[in-house]
């Protein structure tokens, strides 16, 4: 593959699409990924890395003399190229900058923080298109603010007040919601 002058995503393929062994340099991420995880494991945009092995559709990487398992979920979000990366305007933006449109999920939320519900995270699969229409029966509709009232010790469930009366979403769940912070 080669690079060309106009970057897109959909040029790329992500991590989880190549096999082993193989050196590739990381480009960028999908949309509404979060990148502050990725960046502290060594998954920087611009860096090189080695993929080592494929085991039950994880994948082993190296990154210099470290090496890590990385799931299939997050090795979908990774955009990747098996060129070298030369010029700056092939990294797909800035990671400080990424980090700052990245949408924020409800389960990013602090206790006692305000939310404005923006919209639902992509669902693929059938169980997930349904709990996203149980959330919106349950009047989390785009626009309605509400409170996180209560995290439990170990993050999950979330429990939030929202139109008057208290809902407690796990995790997993939660993480489908995309959130505007409301500052007051």
């Amino acid at each position: 593959m080669t690079i060309n002058s106009r970057i897109s995503a959909s040029f790329y393929p992500t991590l989880a699409k190549t096999q082993p062994p193989q050196q590739l340099w990381i480009v960028g991420y999908r949309n509404g990924v979060k990148t502050t995880q990725l960046i502290g494991m060594g998954l920087a945009p611009g860096t090189a890395i080695e993929i080592l092995q494929r085991v039950a559709g994880n994948l082993v990487v190296r990154i210099g003399e470290t090496r890590i398992g990385i799931n299939q979920q997050i090795a979908e979000q990774i955009l990747v190229t098996d060129q070298p990366l030369k010029d700056p305007e092939q990294i797909m933006g800035d990671p400080a900058k990424m980090e700052q449109t990245a949408p924020l999920t409800l389960k990013d939320l602090q206790l006692y923080q305000t939310g404005k519900v923006q919209g639902f995270a992509d669902t693929d699969t059938p169980d997930l298109r349904a709990y996203k229409k149980k959330l919106l029966a349950m009047g989390l509709t785009p626009g309605t603010e509400f409170t996180v009232t209560h995290i439990a010790p170990l993050g999950d469930p979330v429990e939030i007040k929202v139109r008057g009366f208290r809902l407690s979403l796990r995790r997993a769940e939660a993480a489908l919601l995309m959130v505007q912070e409301v500052q007051e």
